[in-house]
């Protein structure tokens, strides 16, 4: 059984634009307000950030359309390097990245929501947070159409309020121009505007690969696949761009620093005062989108590593009604609900942030080994400004993973140290299949069954 082919270049894009826009745009200007004192500077950052996600768009898209199957980054480094690359990258995704990612915005999904209806506390936070991860289990057990659809349904909704507050904010006369106006460039430097700020940002932008992950239910994927992730990039940038555009016309810098809520502050001053729980719909939408796109890409990450034999086999069990990765959506959510009720998340996925930026650097740097040592695999999008664009990428994400590690070594090295635990059962499972005395699936589970 395999999977079926569902979605559309639109899907995919939704699913790229929801995975990215998050509550980030709505809650990081005032930290950025504090690092600069050029308006200029505050809006440009977003320019910046945006034009080097998109090189990295533009590395994936030609990656992504040579293999146009389920899988992402765990395909590309499995190509350039060998198959434990990629089991290492799966690895801290299996067991921290994806449930952790998911914990942390179930969480925050619950804030927000009890929030919104005026009701707070710890266990119903947390009750809520586990009922969220059940609901988009549920969701995605179903069907990836359906995980599509609500996909749109979230994405689509959380545009339209992010639209209406540009559009409508540009629009009212309550701001003033003169907020862009300055050249102060106070301590200014290039390790400054690479530093703190630009973390915040490129994590702002995190997310823009998610369609490839989910290549093998993509339609004509080796066209879509690259449109999704580039043109996905380019409408997240611009709107990311136009919002703080707007944050600055509302407010000038100097009040914009320290504030957290953004949203709500220039929807009151720009709208009206009940605009605030309009944006924090907008929010939530976000964060419902982020939540349905890392469930639906994780699973796929399982499956495809399970499919080669380098994981657990089980793994790649398809639903015999719906065609989803069943048993990886369910252990998905299992250790979804562990990290929610232990609250041990946020160390772990603060450790492992770094590994994150190295794996995309590794992917990167990928993309150059590919074209040296298959130069004449069939490639239906090459990157555009090649080689430019993959250095450039690998060059400032470098500099960006080092600023990262010197903040704090200790932590990054146990990150680290979590992805190399991988490498004992990597080896183990090689043995064991080289020798031959077992199917790899008999190191998972003993009973064999049908894979389905």
């Amino acid at each position: 059984m395999s999977f079926k082919r569902k979605l559309n270049l639109f899907d995919a894009m939704m699913l790229v634009i929801g995975n990215v826009v998050g509550a980030g745009i709505f809650t990081t200007a005032g930290f950025l307000a504090e690092e600069f004192n050029n308006p200029w500077l505050f809006v440009g950052i977003w320019v910046i950030g945006g034009f080097l996600t998109l090189c990295g768009a533009l590395t994936y898209a030609e990656m992504a359309g040579m293999f146009p199957a389920s899988g992402g980054d765990y395909l590309y480094l499995k190509e350039a390097y060998g198959h434990y690359a990629g089991f290492l990258l799966n690895w801290v995704c299996f067991w921290i990245i994806n449930p952790g990612s998911v914990a942390v915005l179930s969480i925050a999904l619950a804030k927000y929501f009890e929030g919104l209806i005026g009701y707070s506390g710890i266990l119903s936070e947390k009750i809520t947070a586990l009922v969220v991860v059940l609901f988009f289990f549920i969701i995605n057990l179903r069907g990836v159409r359906l995980s599509g659809i609500t996909q749109n349904l979230w994405t689509a909704g959380s545009l339209i309020i992010l639209l209406f507050l540009i559009t409508g904010g540009l629009v009212s006369g309550r701001g003033d121009w003169g907020h862009f106006a300055g050249n102060e460039t106070g301590n200014f430097s290039i390790t400054r505007l690479f530093g703190p700020a630009m973390i915040a940002v490129i994590f702002s932008y995190s997310g823009w690969f998610v369609s490839a992950y989910i290549g093998d239910e993509i339609k004509k994927p080796e066209r879509n696949l690259p449109l999704s992730i580039v043109y996905g990039t380019i409408i997240v940038t611009v709107l990311y761009v136009a919002v703080n555009m707007v944050y600055l016309y509302a407010i000038p810098l100097e009040g914009i620093k320290g504030v957290v809520n953004i949203g709500e502050v220039v929807g009151r001053k720009l709208l009206n005062p009940g605009i605030v729980n309009v944006v924090s719909v907008a929010i939530i939408l976000s964060i419902a989108a982020s939540i349905n796109a890392t469930v639906l890409a994780g699973a796929r990450l399982s499956y495809a590593i399970a499919k080669d034999g380098f994981f657990w086999l089980y793994l790649k069990r398809l639903h015999v009604r719906h065609g989803t990765p069943h048993t990886a959506l369910i252990v998905q959510a299992m250790l979804s609900c562990f990290y929610i009720v232990t609250g041990t998340f946020d160390n772990l996925l603060s450790a492992v942030v770094f590994v994150m930026l190295v794996s995309s650097i590794a992917s990167a740097v990928a993309h150059l080994i590919l074209r040296r040592k298959k130069p004449f695999l069939e490639r239906p999008y090459r990157t555009w400004g090649y080689p430019f664009t993959p250095i450039i990428f690998i060059i400032s994400y470098s500099y960006i993973a080092m600023q990262i590690f010197i903040s704090n070594p200790l932590r990054y090295a146990m990150g680290t140290i979590i992805v190399l635990t991988g490498i004992p059962f990597y080896v183990y499972l090689r043995s064991r299949a080289r020798e031959g005395t077992a199917d790899v699936n008999a190191i998972a589970t003993p009973s064999q069954g049908t894979d389905r």
